[in-house]
């Protein structure tokens, strides 16, 4: 009986085993694209440009390349071994490197997705770009931009910068496609013949110099049977499709902060941080060329954890800086963290917060005057906005004799207090909170104002109890108060 429950626990044991290999074995999967369509648009060349498949199962790395069909073949294929367990599912896309241009050309469609099911399991053909051999037609895209606001912003100048709208159709390559202005000096515009066909995506962002892109997502054009019909395709709108009701309609100050206490990098963490930087989608923020090459330093701005620029405490692993954005900002403000930027000890990249495309969002809204992000370098998300000023009001129409600034009303407060001040002349001024210990906390006021008096409103919410310190800077004119929280 020993015998029998001994041989019956061994067999168990090595069918669980033969499961559980087969279970989690790494199957092979072999990809099919026809790649027909695009070399009769001129798009690829089969005797000079690379053809790759990648996806999540490779971390979209530039392994895994597609050897070219025997004869005129347009349909190419490759088996990739070891890329998942049977039911592992996982997304994909085709590119080819364009030798003519020095490019990389992706597909425009959204990623692909497949699940393993056999070894190997062989995934049907599709067309690159999903562009078959439907009928075409060669019509008129006419691109129509506003950008009043830009300009308005001082961001975009008509004399100096330069505007193109870049897509799925070119590469997403910059400066090809330069539009001028219509009749509207604040309107730009471009027409391109192109070939297309009804069911077509077309994938587009406007953008201008130096590397200024649209921070809202992809513009998508799909093109339908009445598009064909009507013999053009015609898009407007305004860059980061910006109206009055989603940009901030004054200058607001943003201490962005970013804790670097335990970083890690796409190698695991940092083995020391020598510098931390921030990019963006707005200006004064900007996104550096792809990479993020350590000759667009001057892109890239710097932060501190000297204590200086609006850094509270020197030496805390916190990076900071004070960075003001002009009225007309657009709301949905992407920014970025890289760490050692420049360096040997970047981890191999200066773009090492998180993945490509991997963004903060400023949740910030039209009325915001000042604020304070915290963030936590690898943890992407909306930004923890606190010390948030959300108003500054000029309170009556006469101009003042003399500089002042009063008490805070209420007094002690919490969570909210107001303060008055007046200036006698136009100028910059500078209203800054700071705590007992003469560590700055807000900044309400870093912009230029009227002569006239203002008030403006604290929310000190999440904030401590204790005595508080705001001092305000015009000119020569210097005071200081105290004013107290109770929560």
């Amino acid at each position: 009986m020993r015998k029998n429950a001994m041989k019956k626990i061994l067999t168990a044991v090595v069918v669980f085993t033969a499961m559980a290999s087969m279970a989690f074995a790494q199957n092979a999967v072999t990809f099919k694209v026809n790649m027909g369509k695009q070399v009769s648009l001129g798009n690829f060349d089969p005797n000079a440009d690379s053809l790759y498949v990648r996806g999540s199962f490779n971390g979209w790395s530039t392994d895994n390349p597609i050897p070219k069909p025997a004869g005129n073949d347009s349909i190419w294929v490759v088996t990739v071994p070891n890329v998942g367990a049977s039911g592992t599912s996982f997304e994909y896309k085709f590119m080819f490197k364009d030798a003519s241009a020095g490019s990389d050309v992706w597909e425009s469609v959204a990623n692909r997705t497949a699940t393993i099911d056999g070894n190997p399991t062989v995934l049907d053909v599709v067309y690159f770009d999903n562009n078959g051999y439907q009928a075409s037609v060669t019509i008129p895209f006419i691109f129509s931009v506003d950008m009043e606001l830009e300009r308005l912003s001082g961001r975009f100048s008509p004399a100096n910068d330069t505007l193109s709208v870049n897509g799925s159709f070119n590469g997403w390559t910059s400066l090809q496609d330069i539009m001028t202005p219509s009749a509207n000096p604040d309107v730009y515009e471009i027409t391109i013949n192109r070939e297309t066909f009804v069911g077509e995506e077309v994938q587009y962002k406007y953008w201008y110099t130096p590397n200024v892109w649209e921070s809202r997502s992809n513009r998508v054009i799909n093109v339908s049977q009445d598009d064909i019909n009507t013999g053009f395709v015609l898009q407007e709108g305004s860059f980061n499709d910006g109206n009055l009701s989603n940009v901030i309609n004054q200058a607001c100050t943003i201490k962005f902060t970013v804790n670097t206490t335990n970083a890690a990098g796409p190698l695991g963490p940092f083995s020391s941080v020598d510098n931390a930087i921030i990019c963006g989608s707005s200006s004064p923020l900007g996104w550096p060329g792809g990479g993020w090459p350590t000759s667009d330093s001057a892109v890239v701005i710097r932060l501190f954890d000297d204590g200086t620029h609006g850094d509270l405490v020197a030496g805390d692993k916190i990076f900071s800086k004070d960075i003001q954005f002009p009225a007309y900002t657009a709301l949905n403000t992407e920014y970025k963290y890289g760490i050692n930027f420049g360096l040997d000890n970047n981890q191999g990249s200066n773009d090492n917060e998180a993945g490509v495309g991997s963004n903060h969002m400023l949740d910030w809204h039209i009325n915001y005057v000042s604020a304070t992000a915290v963030d936590t370098f690898g943890v992407i998300t909306v930004s923890n906005l606190i010390n948030v000023v959300t108003d500054v009001r000029e309170i009556d129409n006469t101009v003042p004799s003399t500089f002042s600034m009063s008490q805070n009303y209420p007094n002690p407060f919490n969570p909210s207090t107001s303060i008055r001040f007046s200036i006698p002349e136009s100028g910059n001024v500078r209203l800054v909170v700071y705590n007992a210990v003469g560590q700055e906390v807000a900044v309400l006021v870093d912009a230029q104002k009227s002569a006239g008096s203002y008030e403006v409103s604290f929310d000190a919410t999440k904030l401590p109890s204790g005595i508080y310190l705001y001092t305000i800077q015009s000119g020569n004119f210097t005071q200081t108060r105290k004013m107290m929280l109770l929560k």
